[in-house]
């Protein structure tokens, strides 16, 4: 008799019987035998194994659904019923494996999930490697903050337009959301104006009764959700740390233009550089200082794109900075902010750091 007519034989026993524990020791062996050959199996012969297993899976113990679970989790090609059987038990212990790991488990499964099972599923959900938006919608709806904060750093699970706008709406009052997003290429392209929008509407809604100057207001709410998208601590002032490039700056005697920062950025000339962009900012040059300073390219950048400076030149300033050239992720993320961030915005902004500036001095 051959391994298969002897499986066979022992799995009418063992159905016949009713044996609990023949069924768990026959369940092993035969899905032992379809993971070490499930790479040669076509579809015919994984449906044959997916119907023998799942019959035996029907009737096991706690522990035993558990360790079949395990055991099928990570497998490219299994059985697909019995991980379906799987995913679907009430119990979590018997589903968490299946639901965090399996690749055969299909989307419409995933979402009847999502929508329906308490939150340690929707947790399970969430540590996917991947998930189509039809599932991070109704996970972004239903889940807690650690579901939510998963999702948002995970960019290979999709988000709709929907779920950006509801990661948008909180991350305007959850500051560490807010900072896990910024890191998400995705919400930056596309849906990055989602995050402001949300900020100046809540805003526009809390704020409507203490001014009856609509266009300060206005004014108001567009610079601070620019700062908050870009920077909470935007050219935040810092007394205790001086510049290192102070002594070193001195004021040009050429007429400053873009061309020439360009050039002073690339022969070096950092000092001279920054002094030109303060000029054509019309702001101190120790602001520049601190924001070139910066561990972050915040601030510069807000500076840089007031003046319009060109992509390429603030790249080079960035690459200048950093010493050598700038690791992928970070230019990136440099590169989406930069195009982001309107220069209509960045100037208000500044504008409005100077009339505060302005307004310090005055009252000195």
């Amino acid at each position: 008799m051959n391994p298969i007519s002897s499986l066979v034989a022992d799995l009418e026993t063992a159905l016949g019987g009713d044996e609990g524990e023949r069924r768990q020791v026959l369940l092993r062996r035969i899905t032992g035998l379809f993971i070490d050959q499930a790479a040669d199996l076509n579809e015919e012969h994984i449906s044959v194994f997916d119907e023998v297993i799942l019959c035996l899976a029907l009737e096991i113990e706690f522990a035993a659904r558990i360790e079949l679970s395990q055991r099928l989790a990570d497998l490219p090609r299994g059985p697909r019923r019995t991980i379906q059987n799987l995913a679907q038990d009430p119990e979590i212990a018997v589903a968490r494996p299946v639901i965090e790991r399996s690749p055969c488990i299909s989307d419409e499964d995933l979402a009847e999930i999502a929508e329906m099972r308490p939150s340690e599923f929707l947790t399970a959900l969430s540590k996917r490697l991947d998930l189509p938006a039809s599932v991070t919608d109704i996970l972004l709806t239903r889940g807690d903050e650690e579901v939510i904060q998963r999702i948002a750093q995970n960019s290979r699970q999709s988000l709709s337009a929907f779920g950006l706008r509801l990661l948008a709406e909180r991350a305007t009052n959850d500051m560490q959301l807010y900072r896990i997003l910024r890191g998400r290429p995705d919400l930056a392209l596309r849906h990055v104006g989602a995050i402001l929008e949300a900020a100046k509407q809540r805003a526009r809604s809390e704020m409507r009764d203490l001014t009856d100057q609509p266009d300060v207001l206005e004014r108001a709410l567009e610079v601070g959700a620019a700062a908050l998208f870009i920077n909470p601590t935007l050219l935040e002032q810092s007394e205790a740390k001086e510049s290192t490039l102070s002594t070193k700056i001195v004021w040009p005697i050429w007429p400053t233009d873009h061309k020439r920062i360009a050039n002073q950025i690339e022969r070096g000339n950092m000092a001279e550089a920054l002094n030109g962009i303060a000029n054509l900012a019309e702001i101190p040059r120790d602001m520049v200082e601190r924001a070139y300073a910066s561990a972050q390219f915040d601030s510069i950048l807000f500076i840089t794109r007031a003046i319009d400076m060109e992509w390429v030149v603030f790249a080079a300033l960035l690459t200048a900075k950093n010493g050598q050239a700038l690791p992928k992720p970070f230019y990136d993320r440099a590169h989406t902010s930069f195009h982001a961030l309107s220069i209509s915005t960045a100037r208000r902004v500044m504008r409005f750091m100077a009339a505060n500036r302005s307004m310090e001095k005055g009252s000195a």
